[in-house]
């Protein structure tokens, strides 16, 4: 008798880890993680990286590159539109970013005085 329970018990264990590890599958994962800086990557049900991919996280807007890294201390150029993203990788919205410039409620860059970007392009370009 104890050892059918035993039995039962460990089947039962079993049975609710393996759920667990089904609900783990998708999500981000640290690749550069210091108390200064955060770069992500985020892994689909697929297992594959997301790239070129924005995400709601945390309450928070990530974008991920065509690398499947999140954007960190940059400005990012997504559809024709300029976002910045912090140390931790967090898309900013509504504030006047480190180098002065401002964006709105939806993160995009509010160009001021015929600004055509709010970073200079290299002498390469694009």
């Amino acid at each position: 008798m104890i050892k059918t329970k035993n039995i039962l018990l460990l089947t039962l264990l079993i049975s609710i880890l393996c759920s667990f590890t089904s609900f783990a599958k998708e999500g981000m994962s640290p690749l550069k993680y210091t108390k200064n800086e955060q770069i992500w990557y985020y892994i689909q049900d697929d297992d594959t990286r997301a790239k070129n991919q924005w995400r709601e996280i945390w309450d928070n807007w990530y974008y991920f590159g065509e690398d499947g890294e999140s954007k960190q201390n940059t400005w990012a150029d997504i559809d024709g539109k300029w976002y910045y993203f912090d140390q931790w990788s967090i898309m900013q919205h509504d504030t006047t970013t480190p180098d002065g410039n401002t964006v709105g409620s939806d993160g995009v860059w509010i160009p001021t005085d015929g600004e055509t970007a709010p970073v200079q392009e290299t002498a390469a370009g694009k």
